[in-house]
C-alpha cells in the first residue's frame, strides 16, 4: 500500500535547513523543479537532498528552450556594458533570466519601450546594449525596444 507524505516546496537554498528533519527521515524522495526554476538553484538544492536521502527520484521539467535563453543571455551579458530584458516583471521566466544577468552585468527589467525613459543615462552611458526576453514577450514590444534603445543612445 502506497501512502502519501507531505510535499515541501523549496526554492533556495536557504530553505532547506527548515526542512532537513523531514529529509533526513524520509526513505523516498521525489523532486520535481518547477520549468522556469534557474538550474544553479536546482542543483545547490538537490544536492542537499541527496546527501540526506536513502532513495531519490528527480524529474527534470526545465524547458530546454528556457535554458537555452539563459545559456544565451548570460553569453550575450559578457559581451556587452548594460543588458535590457523584457517581458512581464509577474513572469517567473523572464525575472529569473534577470536574475541570473545581473551578476554578470548590469541589467534593467522593463515592460514596454516606454520604461526606458526612467533609464536614459545608463543607457546613454554604454556603448554596448544586450537586449534579451522572456519567452511569451511579443516581438512587436522587443522591436519597439531596441528601436526605442537606438533614439535614446
Amino acid at each position: 500500500m502506497c501512502s502519501l507524505k507531505e510535499a515541501l516546496v523549496i526554492s533556495s537554498i536557504e530553505e532547506i535547513e527548515k526542512f532537513l528533519p523531514e529529509i533526513k527521515d524520509s526513505k523516498k524522495i521525489g523532486v520535481v523543479i518547477q520549468t522556469t526554476q534557474l538550474i544553479e538553484n536546482f542543483k545547490e538544492i538537490l544536492s542537499v537532498i541527496a546527501e540526506y536521502s536513502k532513495e531519490l527520484k528527480v524529474y527534470n521539467t526545465i524547458c530546454s528552450a528556457t535554458f537555452k535563453r539563459q545559456q544565451s543571455a548570460k553569453e550575450l551579458a559578457r559581451e556587452v556594458e548594460l543588458m535590457i530584458v523584457v517581458g512581464s516583471k509577474s513572469s517567473a521566466n523572464t525575472t529569473h533570466l534577470a536574475e541570473i544577468i545581473k551578476p554578470i552585468k548590469e541589467t534593467i527589467l522593463i515592460e514596454t519601450s516606454d520604461e526606458l525613459e526612467n533609464y536614459k543615462n545608463i543607457i546613454n552611458k554604454a556603448q554596448k546594449i544586450g537586449v534579451t526576453a522572456g519567452a511569451s514577450t511579443p516581438e512587436y514590444v522587443i522591436t519597439e525596444v531596441i528601436k526605442r534603445i537606438g533614439e535614446l543612445n
